[in-house]
């Protein structure tokens, strides 16, 4: 793992009114470095990546992105991170390599025309390539925004629950392109129920509940069924209010 910083979270606290999604969360993710993030629908996951990619604004506390504040960095920064989430940022209209195509040249990719026919193969959608997006399945959906969250060569991608809609053979993918992000010198911040599979990408795992990160530990060979056993008992009623955040090595 690179002693590189991609992601640091310091302190960032996010209120829609008088509801505190996330209360002081401190998280880092290292260059060479997965980390997975479990917790309930609710926890704040999303809200979390949501500031990290610089879609939410508003918050409280300090966001970093290889070193530069995200709230002032300019757009060769941002050019740096991929972004997946529930939603695909994909048009509609437009087919499959189309909008690979767009998001390529909007990021000033040298012939991107020909990097969105290498990524159409590479998630087994040539054969939709001249297909409406509006026309896919939501399995197909979600391969064409992961090629999407790519095209440009990110440093540091982060990605919202981006097992949701895929079949096996696609989740396999996506985890060996996840851990050969990784092993690149990428780093990768994702968001998953899937215990399996966000256990087996991750260096390092934490869990929110109710916005506090209530845990984090290396993921380095750690066994499901502990984990699992973690997980129940960090998010049990009786612990959730009024503790510290535990972590271990």
């Amino acid at each position: 793992m690179s002693d590189g910083a991609a992601l640091t979270c310091q302190g960032v606290t996010k209120r829609f009114g008088r509801f505190v999604a996330l209360r002081a969360v401190d998280l880092s993710v290292a260059l060479g470095e997965c980390v997975t993030l479990f917790g309930h629908n609710g926890a704040g996951k999303s809200t979390l990546l949501g500031i990290a990619c610089g879609l939410i604004r508003s918050y409280e506390g300090t966001v970093s992105v290889f070193g530069d504040d995200l709230r002032t960095a300019d757009d060769a920064v941002r050019g740096r991170l991929g972004f997946v989430s529930h939603e695909t940022f994909l048009y509609e209209d437009l087919s499959a390599v189309d909008n690979l195509t767009f998001w390529g040249e909007l990021h000033g990719v040298t012939d991107a025309t020909a990097r969105a026919a290498e990524l159409l193969e590479r998630f087994r959608l040539t054969r939709w390539s001249d297909t409406r997006v509006r026309a896919l399945s939501r399995g197909m959906k979600q391969r064409v925004a992961l090629a999407r969250a790519i095209v440009h060569h990110p440093r540091l991608l982060l990605l919202d629950e981006p097992y949701t809609g895929l079949d096996e053979a696609a989740c396999e993918q996506l985890s060996a392109l996840i851990r050969g992000f990784v092993g690149d010198g990428g780093a990768a911040l994702v968001t998953t129920h899937d215990i399996d599979r966000g256990l087996a990408v991750a260096d390092r795992v934490a869990i929110l509940d109710r916005g506090r990160l209530a845990w984090q530990g290396s993921g380095a060979g750690m066994d499901n069924a502990a984990f699992r056993e973690r997980y129940r008992r960090v998010l049990r009623p009786e612990g959730r209010e009024g503790t510290a955040p535990e972590a271990t090595a």
